[in-house]
């Protein structure tokens, strides 16, 4: 049998899942911070899904803002909202932030998560 000539599989990045799940209470009707991602120094970052939900609909606010865009705020919602990208690549130490407010000083609870990835 002939020697095959040596192969070296190519260096695959690292991917590393990323889950930020939290929830805050709070009757501020200032913005609150619910939950966001930094993404690391030196890697990729890859949004994938941001859901967000309140146990007062009618008395709570969001805001969304990625890599310092904000791209809505004062939103009202009647049920949870999941937003979903098929890829969207954020640089590194970029933000991906939502944050929530009461319409009224009333106690609310709010849940958000973040899903993607870190590559690199």
């Amino acid at each position: 049998m002939k020697d095959l000539p040596d192969f070296s599989p190519p260096l695959l990045a690292l991917e590393t899942p990323i889950t930020k799940l939290k929830r805050k209470t709070t009757s501020s009707t200032d913005y609150v911070e619910v939950v966001h991602w930094t993404v690391s120094e030196r890697k990729l970052g890859i949004l994938r899904h941001v859901e967000m939900e309140s146990d007062k609909y009618a008395k709570t606010r969001f805001k969304l803002t990625i890599a310092g865009v904000e791209q809505f705020k004062d939103q009202a919602l009647e049920a949870s909202l999941s937003l979903e990208w098929p890829d969207v690549s954020l640089a590194a130490e970029s933000v991906v932030l939502l944050e929530a407010k009461a319409t009224e000083v009333t106690e609310i609870n709010v849940d958000g998560d973040i899903l993607g990835k870190e590559v690199g």
